[in-house]
């Protein structure tokens, strides 16, 4: 069938007359049967080019195959399964219609295109030896690769799908079965292939540990153990804590075995960790060997996290008091493994920077609080909360607190000083003093609020101080201005730079001004009179604060002018620690730390950490933060701030204290009779409630990929619970539990990586329960049973095939496509060739006529010549016998003029219309005259 694209254009037919006529009216010579062959070609090649303007189209019904295999290549997959399955691949391409496509996907983990969707004349078979490729084999990803395949099979042509698997999906713990609807509904056709596993002999699924265990409490460890019965008796040995302890002999039967190891008692309170490795070699060595982990309880444990480890003893003894057992480190020997972490209820953190932090410690600490339920207490003091860098970090979304005290947050104008003098050129490894400094500034600046406004002055040998950049908010361009900033040798002169930036703060609006000076103190003038003029500064409410670098560095100097200026003094030996202490310099400018006198207010009586406490001794100083407003502030300031704050974070519990638990804030209290009372009661608030008075169980089950969490409850009422997952790599997942029947609640959450699983649960009450399920091995290994039941599914639900044959995997199939193909370019290149071809005969025509004219008009002058000449020769009476060898019977007409005499050639001259040819002509008419 053929029909038009644009119709309209075949209007311009009835222009074909007007276009003929020209060429029917012409004078051209050329015989009829040129000039009709010519306007034959002209009219085909008009019709043609109207024809194409139209886009005729030729339209026809085809069945058009595109089939995406799909190659299943991870490690439970047996590689002679692997080959096989590639021979049937490209045996199967064999038999498909050229104009068909194809493509190939080789999964495991991930997804991996090997053979991009394409017509099968153009593309490669697929080669016996697939390429190498970094997705990892130890998982299998079903549902993402038919997600992917959607993708890739390309529109109108019938979509099919080839899987071949054994049907194992272990990754991301969502059902295939729940997507069928989904695929369904996508129109694409299903064929699946069943590929045998590799023959494994022996796996240990799981020890079996209970979670908690008192001290000196027996307790027994069963393993369970899979086999094909292939191997009747295995040895195996037991590991503690990675040392072992029994060597032992299994006799196995074919199937799961439950098998009972020796009883253990522990009497460290601590997590202990159990390994059982089976001495065996079978196709997967991975799954032979299996670890689970018990938590051996007897006091709550704590673990404090002090840094001035000199000054433990009041907080420690207090809580040991308490019934706690207290392990002090320091902040950089924090664990970096949740598992390790879990085994204190309580962490407290005593004026820790978050910069001692690394961002896994503090997602770690999250998790610890949010999904296990346990509880986290920091203390505050000069290195803690705003001051400690806990803005915008993942501590700050722990705490009850932000960093930014509520409505103080004033204006701030802040001048850096730096000495540019000839000793800041000086190296110190592979940078100068100022290159240093200049770093420091950059982070001190990166650290300031947006709002802040900052200057930089310079100062060098013994000349005014040279002002880079007055006041500005515009950080990222003094970030820029200050790198520009070079040595320029000499002395200094440290006392105008300080006195023109006290006379630019003065003429600011800001209602907190600093200075930050950093030099080495080694300048011109006199002592004095640099102290002179930071007094004068914080006469006038500017604050100047001074960092001394290098070993020679003038520091009694720098430390009287802090002193005079009402601002901090720092000591920098080691230049590499400049930017860290230039940072807490320019955080203590935020007007963080409060040190004036003060009692606090109890402002929540009802709760359990205040109970029995009326009042509290006197307080030096805090750190100014402002509660969030879910908190519950249980103790404030003179100022309104808050001093001792809690709330519920997740399934636990954090608690903060803005003062500290040292001399310089605290030492009435540490003195203080309830102090122990105090902090014994602050602990016990934040304690996990686990185990205690609980009306329900917990229990966790693994299954590929996932794992089910099943909640038993004797309570008829209907509970919400809620369900946290602390895995392993610090990962965090949420469980949502649905109530089956009265009394039982289900959930699921994915197991991506080997290790420790932490599930905890909390009802609406406090009552906390946790399971432990450890992932021994990459989750491939546990289970080599093909699902044929979910692939005879895949391909029944989505109008496939289970285990189809080469012929019918390359059937076409399918509603039939029609097919459109545009004629229009073709119609224009022979309407092209035909105007090319009609012009090459036009113009011959034209030529040979006018040749055939000048050959006639060439005949006719030759014809007259001679008679013309004969006359000639008679007007002038030439004797023709003196013609040599002119037969005198010859008459003048047949005589050409070269045929006389040469005397009378040379005495009478021929006239100028003779020519060689004329003669010529003479000469051979007296030669047939002979021959006559």
């Amino acid at each position: 069938m053929f029909d038009f694209s644009s119709p309209l254009f075949l209007i311009l037919l009835v222009a074909i007359p007007f276009l003929i006529y020209p060429q029917l009216r012409t004078n051209v010579v050329s015989s009829k049967w040129r000039k009709r062959i010519t306007l034959l070609l002209r009219c085909i090649a008009l019709f043609l080019v109207i024809l194409s303007l139209a886009n005729l189209h030729r339209t026809k019904k085809e069945q058009r195959l595109a089939v995406l295999f799909l190659l299943d290549i991870s490690d439970s997959i047996a590689p002679s399964q692997q080959v096989e399955a590639i021979n049937q691949i490209n045996n199967a391409i064999a038999k498909m219609k050229s104009t068909d496509q194809f493509g190939v996907i080789s999964f495991s983990k991930e997804p991996s295109v090997i053979i991009n969707m394409g017509t099968v004349r153009e593309q490669p078979s697929l080669p016996v030896l697939l390429p190498e490729t970094t997705i990892e084999k130890d998982s299998t990803d079903i549902l993402t690769t038919l997600k992917r395949s959607l993708e890739l099979l390309p529109e109108e042509y019938h979509r099919r799908i080839v899987l071949f698997s054994d049907g194992i999906n272990n990754v991301n713990g969502f059902s295939i079965k729940d997507y069928l609807p989904y695929l369904s509904a996508s129109g694409v056709e299903i064929m699946t292939v069943p590929l045998k596993t590799v023959n494994d002999s022996i796996r240990v699924h799981e020890l079996q540990l209970p979670n908690i265990v008192r001290k000196g409490q027996t307790f027994e460890i069963h393993a369970m153990v899979e086999s094909d019965g292939s191997i009747p008796k295995v040895n195996g040995t037991l590991y503690h804590n990675d040392a072992p302890v029994h060597d032992i002999e299994f006799t196995l039967q074919q199937g799961l075995n439950e098998l009972k190891l020796p009883l253990q008692q522990v009497w460290e309170t601590r997590l202990h960790t159990y390994h059982l490795k089976l001495n065996v070699s079978d196709e997967i060595s991975e799954n032979n060997q299996a670890e689970g982990v018990v938590l051996i309880r007897d006091k709550p444990h704590v673990l404090y996290i002090e840094n001035e480890l000199e000054q433990i003893e009041n907080l420690k003894v207090v809580l040991e008091e308490n019934g706690f057992i207290v392990n002090v480190i320091p902040a950089t020997e924090i664990p970096t493994e949740l598992i390790v972490l879990q085994q204190y209820h309580i962490v407290i953190l005593s004026n820790i920077s978050a910069d001692i932090l690394s961002s896994q410690q503090m997602d770690m600490l999250d998790s610890y609080v949010r999904d296990l339920g346990h509880g986290l207490v920091v203390i505050g003091g000069g290195n803690a909360f705003g001051p400690g860098g806990y803005t915008d970090t993942k501590i700050e979304d722990i705490l009850p607190v932000e960093m930014t005290p509520r409505e103080r947050k004033d204006s701030v104008a802040l001048y850096f000083i730096i000495d540019t003098s000839g000793s800041m050129a000086n190296y110190v490894g592979l940078q100068t003093k100022l290159e240093l400094a200049i770093e420091a500034i950059r982070s001190g600046i990166l650290n300031l609020a947006e709002e802040d406004k900052v200057g930089i002055i310079s100062f060098s040998a013994g000349r005014k101080p040279y002002i880079i950049s007055k006041l500005t908010s515009d950080h990222n361009n003094l970030i820029e201005v200050v790198g520009r900033l070079k040595p320029t040798g000499g002395t200094t002169a440290m006392k105008e730079a300080i006195s023109t930036a006290v006379e630019l703060l003065n003429a600011s609006e800001e209602e907190r001004k600093h200075i930050i000076l950093l030099s080495d103190g080694k300048s011109t003038g006199e002592p004095s009179e640099f102290v002179q003029v930071a007094e004068a500064g914080a006469n006038e409410g500017i604050k100047t604060s001074t960092i001394a670098i290098g070993g020679a560095a003038q520091k009694d100097l720098l430390r009287e002018i802090a002193s005079a200026g009402n601002g901090q003094s720092r000591f920098v030996e080691n230049v590499q620690e400049l930017p860290k202490v230039l940072v807490d310099t320019v955080r203590e400018t935020q007007n963080y730390i409060i040190q004036e006198q003060f009692i606090p207010v109890i402002t929540n009586s009802d709760t359990p950490i205040l109970a029995n406490i009326e009042t509290f001794p006197l307080l030096y100083g805090y750190v100014a933060t402002s509660e969030k407003s879910a908190a519950d502030v249980f103790l404030k300031s003179h100022k309104d701030d808050p001093i001792l704050t809690g709330w519920y974070y997740g399934l636990g519990k954090c608690v903060v204290w803005t003062s500290d638990i040292k001399p310089a804030w605290s030492k009435d209290m540490i003195s203080w009779e309830n102090f122990g009372k105090f902090w014994g009661q602050v602990v016990n608030w934040t304690l996990p409630s686990e185990g205690i008075n609980v009306d329900f169980d917990l229990n966790v089950y693994p299954r590929d990929g996932s794992a089910e969490v099943v909640i038993n409850t004797q309570n008829s009422e209907l509970v919400s619970y809620i369900v946290q997952v602390a895995g392993p790599k610090g990962s965090s997942q949420s469980v949502m539990v649905h109530q089956e029947n009265l009394n039982r609640y289900v959930g699921e959450f994915q197991m991506k990586d080997s290790g420790s699983y932490i599930i905890t649960a909390k009802p609406d009450d406090e009552s906390i329960l946790t399971q432990t399920l450890s992932l021994s091995y990459p989750i491939e290994y546990t289970d080599f049973k093909i699902n044929v039941n979910l692939l005879m599914k895949l391909a029944q639900e989505t109008g496939g095939i289970f285990e189809p044959t080469l012929t019918e995997i390359a059937a076409p199939a399918g509603v039939s496509i029609e097919k459109r193909i545009s004629l229009s370019h073709i119609f224009m290149i022979v309407a092209v060739v035909l105007f090319v071809l009609e012009m090459i005969l036009r113009r011959f025509s034209i030529a040979s006529g006018y040749i055939a004219q000048l050959r006639e008009q060439l005949v006719q002058k030759s014809d007259d010549v001679i008679p013309n000449t004969l006359t000639q020769l008679n007007k002038r009476k030439v004797d023709l016998s003196l013609i040599p060898n002119i037969d005198m019977h010859t008459s003048v007409d047949d005589v050409s003029p070269s045929q006389a005499s040469p005397e009378q050639n040379s005495s009478e001259e021929l006239s100028p219309q003779s020519s060689d040819s004329t003669v010529s002509r003479l000469l051979a008419v007296k030669r047939r005259s002979h021959s006559v």
